[in-house]
């Protein structure tokens, strides 16, 4: 009898705090890339997990918005009657409910690929996009006519003049970064892909052309992370995996180097991608490399899991 009013007590208590989670629901999935799940699962992993079963067909970010209350209020109910004791002790106070709730919804775009996928699109649509102030759209129309003529320096005080006027004018802030980088001046370019990246953590534009300009500084470690991230964020997008397999190569690890190259060219091939040249290139180089070291066994192998035909042409 005390087990079965433990656990009425338990529901009016996830019913009356059902709404708590919302307001941590549009975490940046850029914070919670890393979380390890070493430890097992927690009580917050098995409802994000089981929450994903609900949302997985969902295609509009609205509607994914609809759903999450009742996708992790279904979980948590049916985790609370199947789970272990130790479980629904966790989950015996409001607060109990309030860190259960909070963790996971933090770690559902981590489980949940689809809720990933919307929550990015719906950022993209918000920061990818020109300023709502015209003075701001003027100088940035401004610095991009002088981007292309190679007027760096001045195409830099346009581009500044629209970020002063709004501050989170993701493109102008990017189009900064750009100029630098092709002035040689990386550091300074890092600096703004970084100030682009605190307005919007996921922007692949950003991601893609920090992981690169790390190469050039040699800082591979930092090159290799953002390659990852760019890969996870974006998995259908060659340049994550063209890009760490070239850096994976330098730094001599081929399998993974190779999985990722394979991966890379299969994508650019169903894209018809103008860039499938280079990943041809980075084959090439890459076989020619693993067939001195006499590991072609090695490419047999990562071929066969791709399915990709090798040609040594």
């Amino acid at each position: 009898m005390y087990y079965l009013i433990y656990k009425r007590i338990n529901f009016k208590l996830l019913i009356r705090l059902k709404i708590i989670y919302m307001k941590y629901f549009l975490v940046l999935i850029f914070s919670v890339v890393s979380i390890s799940f070493a430890q097992g699962q927690t009580l917050a992993e098995k409802i994000a997990i089981m929450a994903c079963t609900y949302l997985d067909s969902i295609n509009n970010y609205n509607v994914l918005l609809d759903s999450i209350e009742s996708s992790i209020v279904s979980a948590t109910t049916i985790l609370i009657l199947e789970g272990a004791p130790e479980e629904t002790k966790v989950i015996g106070s409001v607060e109990g409910i309030r860190e259960t709730l909070k963790a996971a919804n933090e770690i559902l775009p981590v489980h949940c690929d689809n809720v990933r996928r919307l929550i990015i699109k719906e950022k993209r649509r918000k920061f990818y996009k020109r300023s709502s102030s015209y003075a701001a759209n003027k100088h940035y129309d401004k610095g991009n006519s002088l981007m292309e003529k190679g007027d760096y320096q001045d195409a830099i005080k346009e581009f500044k003049l629209a970020v002063k006027l709004d501050n989170n004018f993701v493109y102008a802030i990017d189009h900064i970064a750009v100029c630098y980088r092709r002035l040689g001046e990386y550091k300074t370019a890092i600096k703004y892909y970084n100030k682009s990246l605190d307005i919007f953590p996921e922007g692949d534009i950003a991601i893609m052309n920090i992981a690169a300009t790390y190469s050039f500084i040699k800082d591979d470690n930092n090159s290799i992370k953002n390659y990852r991230l760019l890969k996870y964020l974006y998995p259908d997008n060659p340049e994550g995996y063209y890009g760490l397999a070239k850096m994976l190569s330098v730094n001599g690890d081929d399998e993974e180097a190779l999985d990722n190259l394979f991966t890379a060219h299969k994508l650019y091939l169903e894209s018809n991608s103008e860039y499938l040249k280079d990943s041809k290139l980075l084959m090439k180089y890459l076989i020619s490399k693993l067939k001195s070291l006499n590991k072609m066994d090695l490419v047999e192998k990562k071929a066969k899991e791709h399915n990709v035909v090798i040609n040594e042409e």
